[in-house]
């Protein structure tokens, strides 16, 4: 045939980009090439899904500084990153209980051809995969095959009428699909104890009912552990609470599945010895896990209630309850040293007790009140020179137009060890100021001023206890 005058074999005699793998001139063909299922693709999206969690915190990861703090957000983040795992990994995972044998058996019905295999009985939550695959190349009429198999009953939820009919449960119906397809005799023969439901052999029976009850467990573990991360970021008591419940969730489940079982164990025999299960690593898992964190649970919380309050379990998990009373001030510009005619003082002590008297006045605005919150070692109240200086300088405040104090100029005046009012003993009141303490408004209006001489905006917990 001519190609040189545009018939139809002209657009296909060329041999183009496009041409491969066609039959011309028809659509391309591909043989068809059926494998075995690899992998479970919900099981990889979650595993997916936490590992890139992961490596986003470990692209940040170096921007931390110090190296106690990131060894500490390190165990957090990865602590709270690895329960959430195992917990949906659990919940999916098709080895909670597992046998694998290597026998001898036949491959189809009315052939005598036989193979050497290994046939594997995965069980999880809600279903069972049964595996097949040949350990020898097999001979005679199947000389050449391919045999991979990895096929999945599922029997969520309901048990179903009795027989294989449209009422029947999900893994009757699955298992009479099986036989019509034609799969190997010994998945079908694996698969067919678990229909059975009568007398003492009711395997199916009592897998899904372990399989109901445990999912629930795990699913219940789920929202607590994302209510325990939020919560050690507020209060470390309830956190530890909700750690407790959810290790109790994952434990119960392990136990409910170890416990719901047949009378019989399941024991299917082959021709060269009897396929018999174990529990899984996704049943150790919850165990160990659960255990893990019912046990931490109840240390953290037994440690807060002896120790209330402790700095230890603050620094651990990032939790300073004092950030969210205290109001941090900040001195524009570069601090210098204050000079100090106390013996023995240091810089650092110095700032601190100037930071938290301004606190103070900010709030009361009054001297009165810088006389309650400063003392020394001994039980008395200052008299020292330096204390004198530091309320003189709020008396002047006092008595200048409007109230208005200049809470910088304190800073620069050395000021003796301060204790917060917010630390007092449990017997100091409000109530005990002195009668001539100043008016809500000449509170308000020190409080102003001296944040306008840091160029900070009031916070929330100073403008409350402004008013108080």
């Amino acid at each position: 045939m001519d190609t040189s005058k545009g018939g139809v074999g002209s657009s296909y005699g060329s041999g183009g980009l496009f041409s491969a793998s066609r039959h011309k001139p028809f659509p391309s063909l591909f043989p068809s090439y059926p494998t075995a299922v690899t992998c479970d693709v919900l099981y990889v999206g979650i595993l997916t899904a936490f590992l890139v969690i992961l490596v986003s915190f470990f692209v940040i990861f170096p921007t931390f500084k110090g190296r106690e703090e990131k060894i500490k957000i390190f165990l957090r983040v990865a602590s709270c990153m690895i329960l959430g795992l195992v917990i949906m990994v659990c919940n999916y995972g098709q080895q909670w209980e597992v046998g694998v044998i290597t026998t001898s058996a036949p491959y189809r019905a009315g052939s005598g051809q036989e193979i050497r295999a290994q046939l594997g009985l995965y069980l999880g939550l809600r279903s069972v995969n049964i595996t097949l695959k040949t350990i020898d190349d097999p001979r005679g009429d199947l000389a050449g095959e391919k045999i991979d198999y990895n096929e999945r009953f599922t029997w969520t939820w309901a048990q179903g009428n009795a027989g294989f009919g449209p009422n029947a449960g999900t893994f009757q119906r699955e298992f009479r699909r099986a036989q019509e397809t034609g799969l190997p005799l010994p998945i079908l023969w694996a698969a067919e104890y678990f229909t059975i439901d009568g007398e003492g052999v009711r395997f199916g029976r009592h897998y899904r009912y372990s399989g109901w009850f445990a999912h629930i467990c795990v699913w219940t573990a789920f929202p607590l552990w994302i209510v325990t991360m939020v919560l050690f970021k507020m209060v470390i008591r309830i956190a530890a609470q909700t750690l407790a419940l959810t290790g109790i969730m994952l434990l119960s489940s392990a136990l409910i599945w170890a416990t719901n079982r047949n009378y019989t164990e399941l024991q299917i025999p082959f021709e060269d010895g009897i396929l018999t299960t174990r529990f899984g690593v996704h049943w150790y898992l919850a165990l160990v896990t659960g255990s893990v964190c019912t046990v931490v649970g109840v240390a953290i919380y037994l440690y807060d209630y002896c120790h209330p309050g402790s700095s230890t379990l603050s620094a651990i998990f990032g939790n300073n309850p004092y950030n969210i009373v205290e109001q941090e001030t900040r001195v524009e510009g570069e601090e210098k040293a204050i000079p100090t005619s106390l013996p023995g003082t240091r810089k650092s002590t110095m700032q601190t007790a100037g930071r938290r008297v301004v606190t103070t006045l900010r709030v009361f605005g009054t001297k009165h009140c810088l006389k309650k919150v400063t003392h020394v070692p001994g039980g008395e109240w200052i008299s020292s020179p330096s204390f004198t200086q530091a309320t003189d300088m709020v008396s002047e405040d006092d008595g200048d137009d409007g109230g208005e104090g200049d809470s910088s100029g304190i800073l620069t005046q050395p000021i003796a060890k301060s204790t917060s009012f917010l630390t007092l003993e449990r017997g100091y009141s409000l109530q005990d100021q002195p009668e001539d303490l100043p008016s809500h408004s000449h509170s308000q209006t020190f409080e102003n001023q001296a944040f306008q001489d840091t160029d900070e905006e009031p916070g929330p917990s100073s403008k409350l206890l402004g008013e108080v």
